[in-house]
Formats: C-alpha cells, sequence, structure tokens
C-alpha cells in the first residue's frame, strides 16, 4: 500500500514565511472532520446488520486509500462484494494483487464485527470464479452472516476505530520490544501467510537501503509518479470533496497551496524543490525503521490474495493493540518492469523460495498516533 504520501511534501522556500505567520496557520487547511467521521460514528442505530458491520469494514487499510469496493445488499441476508474497476491502479499495481489484498482487509474487518454482534461469516471467494491477470465484474465474495450466540466478540474487534497505518518516522531510540515481536506473531493463525520480522542491524539497513531505492524508481519513473499525483488530494476542499486518496492536509499545504508551491505540476516535477525535497524527506523516514515485518505466501492465486490481506488486517489490528505502529510499504513488491531487478535482490536478501511471493512489507517501530484517512460514506459503495 502507499507510502508517506501526507508527509511526503516539503515545501522548500517557505519556512521563514510559516514561522512570520505563527499560530495562525495551524489551523489552515486541517482535515475535515466529515472526511474522518466514520472513524467515530459507526452506524449502531444502522436497523441492517450488514451495513452496521460494513461501516466497520470500509476503515480496513487500502492501497492508495482508493476503497475500491463495490457492495450489493440486493438478497436479502447476503453480502456481495465486487471490485470497483474504475478505481484500479494500472501502472503500480498492473495485475490488481494490491487491490485484492485491500479486500481481504474489508472481509476481515467484517467477520471481526460479525464477531461482536454474535455472529459467525460464512463468506465463498470468488464465486462465480477467479479473476485471471486482471479483475472483471465477477464478485470477490459472497457473504452470509449466520447467528452463532457461542461466538465471542473477538478481541481486536477494539482496535478498528484505532487503526492507523503510520506514515511518520519511528522513533529509533526504541527498538521492537521481544514481547511485542512475539505478540505479532499472534496476530492471526493461518499458515498459508508466513509472518517475518526483521530486527538485527544488518537486515534492518539492507531493507531500509531497499525500500528508499523503490521509492526513487517509482517516483522518478514518470508513469507510476503520476499515477499518484493524480490520486492526490490537496488541501480541505479536495479532501472534503473526494474522502479518498492521498490526503494532503494541515498549515504546511495550506501555505504551501497559497504561495504556488504545492500544486499538481510541482508535485509531478523531478527538477522542483518540492519534489526534491520529498524524496529527501522519504529517505529521513526510512532511515528512521527500527524494525520491519513481511507475509509470504506459497503462491500468488486471487484467493491467496484475498487471504493475505485478511492476515495483514489482523497485524495492523495486533499491532494497535500492543501500540506498535506499522506502515505498509509496497513499491519493491509492485510488478512493474523497471522494478524487476530491485525487487529480484530484494527476494534474495530475504532468501524467499522460487515461486513464494511476499504480498506485504512493513516498517515497524513506535510512533505517536496520528489522524485516521478519509473514507467515503458507505451509501456511495452501495450497488442499486
Amino acid at each position: 500500500m502507499t507510502l508517506s504520501r501526507r508527509n511526503f511534501i516539503l515545501i522548500a522556500g517557505s519556512s521563514a514565511v510559516i514561522m512570520a505567520a505563527g499560530k495562525t496557520a495551524i489551523d489552515l487547511d486541517k482535515m475535515p472532520s466529515t472526511a474522518i467521521a466514520a472513524w467515530s460514528e459507526p452506524k449502531s442505530s444502522e436497523t441492517d446488520l450488514r451495513k452496521r458491520l460494513i461501516s466497520y469494514a470500509i476503515l480496513a487499510p487500502n492501497p492508495h486509500n482508493l476503497q475500491s469496493w463495490l457492495v450489493d445488499l440486493r438478497k436479502p441476508e447476503q453480502i456481495d462484494l465486487y471490485c470497483d474497476r474504475t478505481r484500479l491502479l494500472p501502472q503500480t499495481d498492473p495485475f490488481s494483487r494490491q487491490i485484492l489484498i485491500g479486500h481481504g482487509t474489508f472481509l476481515e474487518l467484517l467477520d471481526i464485527a460479525a464477531s461482536a454482534e454474535g455472529y459467525r461469516t460464512e463468506i465463498t471467494y470468488f464465486p462465480q470464479g477467479e479473476f485471471a491477470e486482471q479483475v472483471d465484474d465477477r464478485p470477490v465474495a459472497s457473504i452470509r452472516l449466520l447467528p452463532d450466540p457461542s461466538r465471542e466478540p473477538d478481541p481486536l474487534f477494539k482496535q478498528i476505530l484505532q487503526r492507523r497505518s503510520t506514515k511518520i518516522p519511528f522513533d529509533m531510540t526504541k527498538p521492537l520490544l521481544p514481547e511485542h515481536e512475539q505478540g505479532l506473531a499472534t496476530a492471526y493463525t493461518d499458515p498459508s501467510c508466513q509472518l517475518s520480522v526483521a530486527t538485527d542491524q544488518p537486515l534492518v539497513l539492507g531493507l531500509q537501503g531497499i525500500v528508499q531505492a523503490a521509492m526513487e524508481i517509482e517516483t522518478r519513473t514518470s508513469e507510476t509518479h503520476q499515477e499518484s499525483v493524480d490520486l492526490m488530494r490537496i488541501g480541505a476542499q479536495e479532501v472534503e470533496q473526494y474522502r479518498d486518496g492521498i490526503d494532503l492536509t494541515g498549515a504546511l499545504i495550506g501555505w504551501g497551496r497559497l504561495f504556488g508551491i504545492v500544486n499538481r505540476k510541482n508535485l509531478a516535477d523531478p527538477t522542483s524543490s518540492a519534489f526534491q525535497s520529498g524524496v529527501t524527506m522519504y529517505r529521513n523516514m526510512a532511515q528512521a525503521t527500527p524494525a520491519f515485518a513481511w507475509i509470504t505466501t506459497g503462491n500468488n492465486s486471487r484467493i491467496t490474495q484475498l487471504r493475505a490481506g485478511r492476515a495483514y488486517a489482523r497485524l495492523n489490528l495486533k499491532a494497535t493493540a500492543l501500540g506498535v505502529a506499522i506502515h505498509p510499504m509496497s513499491q519493491v513488491l509492485q510488478e512493474y518492469q523497471k522494478m524487476q531487478a530491485l525487487q529480484q535482490g530484494f527476494l534474495t536478501m530475504l532468501n524467499i523460495p522460487q515461486g513464494s511471493t511476499v504480498q506485504m512489507l512493513v516498517r515497524v517501530g513506535y510512533a505517536q498516533q496520528t489522524e485516521p484517512s478519509p473514507r467515503r460514506d458507505l451509501q456511495d459503495l452501495l450497488l442499486t
């Protein structure tokens, strides 16, 4: 999923102006409360159980915050999940592997929410057949909800509203505690999704270099970088309008927009000071990573991608419960030609067997909690 997009822009040359502005700039272009209302207002009063559960599922982590979910509730007591093919990443995710992982995270949060209501889910993956190389209009999953008084609420349910993808530098004075590493290992039980954690310095340094190099490739490849720029929501007005994508808000962004520094043209221009400063900021953030974790699967089928997403959702929630910050770093895993050589070196570094796939790579450490990402209204996802 995406890198530190909110913190990607360092406004070159504007620091003196911002300092002079003082505290008056703090509230400029702040995150609109309506854009993140879903994180504090799940639909507890909703009479349709399915909508109550979906109000939690839409808080799932997903690539570029595209929220590529479509939900059909027209069959009684059933939820059919589809992929919104207008919300894909053809440049950085040409086979929609990451998109399918994002559907797996949705399914896992839905199942966890069902446990809190005394229900279990009966999920059928790809009831009309798996996608081939490209997603199509067939359902990703069909879900039936079955009352189960014996089912206890999943302990991770309490973490859904607190879950974040922490896109800031981590505290390098705090190495990952062994008990927290052990706790992460208990996040899920799916044996097909192997979790590995790196805390030893030589490997961590090597992975820091890999993720920096991968970001350099993505940002300096015009097609892949433009894909991200097109999804940037610059300032509170755009964030409120779209409630998806890569949100850029806050005082720095507000002043940058005001003085013509932060705009799509500059963000896409590798020669601009904003672009160069962003690369430097990312490099500093990657270096502020005391540990990495990754999920490996033995194959790369569409069902496996969903299972990897479900595993990752639980990992994210377990980290939240432990007070551990994690941040997905998917660049080196992406399947476009210019990334292939670096990706092969990455797989060799981790001794990944031939035929296996690293589905997720994340930074791990400690940091202050960040703001949640915007979410669209549940109604916007419903097929009618």
